[in-house]
Parts: structure tokens; C-alpha cells; sequence
């Protein structure tokens, strides 16, 4: 886990450490689907689930997608099935609130026991991506080849995992 400078779980602190690492984003107030008006980028659902030996996963896809957890948990060899984590598992140990789950929260995590996934379909190295910068009232628009170097400093690896097969119609 890298060392942060910075103390505290909030915003300021993500966004010094973003700029500390050279990650350009555009952060702008969060509209619902049906009120974006041709806002920029791809938006992502993240899920933070958890299997029953107590593994978290963090999982990003489209939107859109209908994540089948059966086949996941298959794919991720993952022990049984997956639960989504409680809101107290949230605040714990990503210091955020249910609804703004991100990746960019693991600049908070302290329990070095969460895999990251991404659906391949997001990793076009520039396309822009949008995750909640740890608040569900704003989103940040970041390319892929961001987040990755943003997650590598969090101390994770992402795991590239092909969801196509899954949602064919929802989410291409």
C-alpha cells in the first residue's frame, strides 16, 4: 500500500493526490441518466461485493450492465457467492457512503484485501471513464490508462475480465 501524505478520507485529499501524480480530470456535478444531456464519457457501475471467506471486490462495468454474480463468482474463482458490502463495511473501510462506491476510494483502504476488476470493454486506453470522486453528488471524468496508474499507486493490480458474452445487448 503506498504511503499518502495527506490525512483524512476526503476529496481534497484524492484530488492532491491525483495532482501529485500528473491524472488530468474534469470534475463536474453528477445528473441522473435521464438528465445528463450529452455529458462527456462512459459512465461506470461499481460494486463492492464481498465472497464468504470476507474477499472484497471491487467491480466496474458499464452502466448499463446486468452483472450475472453466478458467473462472475465462476470467473473469479471467488469462494461461494457474493454479498454486497454493508454500508458500515463501506465506511470502514473505503471511508464512503453506500452510492458513491469508486475506485478512486482505494486511497482509503487499509486492508490490502480487495481485488479490483474492470470489464475489458472500459480499457480503450483513452477513452474518458467517469467515477464518483467519493461523493455521489459529482463525477470525474478519467481515461483508463488514469485510473490504472491511480489504482497501481493505491497498491492493486486490476484484474481485465471479458463481460461481453454476459450483456451483449445492454452493454455494448
Amino acid at each position: 500500500m503506498a504511503l499518502l501524505s495527506l490525512a483524512g478520507c476526503g476529496r481534497e485529499r484524492l484530488f492532491h493526490t491525483l495532482e501529485d501524480l500528473g491524472i488530468p480530470v474534469t470534475t463536474v456535478r453528477y445528473y441522473d441518466k435521464g438528465l445528463r444531456n450529452g455529458m462527456a464519457g462512459t459512465f461506470c457501475k461499481n460494486l463492492f461485493l464481498k465472497d464468504r471467506k470476507g474477499q472484497y471486490y471491487l467491480v466496474i462495468c458499464h452502466e448499463d450492465c446486468q452483472v450475472d454474480m453466478k458467473w462472475l463468482k465462476s470467473q473469479l474463482q471467488a469462494y461461494r457467492n457474493f454479498s454486497f458490502a454493508s454500508g458500515e463495511e463501506l465506511q470502514s473501510i473505503l471511508c464512503i457512503k453506500p452510492g458513491a462506491v469508486t475506485p478512486f476510494a482505494l486511497i482509503n483502504d487499509t486492508t490490502s484485501n480487495i481485488r479490483v476488476v474492470i470489464d475489458q470493454s472500459l480499457t480503450v486506453q483513452s477513452a474518458l471513464l467517469n467515477f464518483h470522486p467519493l461523493n455521489s453528488e459529482e463525477t470525474t471524468l478519467i481515461t483508463f490508462k488514469d485510473v490504472e496508474k491511480f489504482v497501481k499507486y493505491c497498491g492493486y493490480q486490476i484484474e481485465i475480465v471479458n463481460f461481453q458474452h454476459m450483456y451483449r445487448a445492454a452493454c455494448s
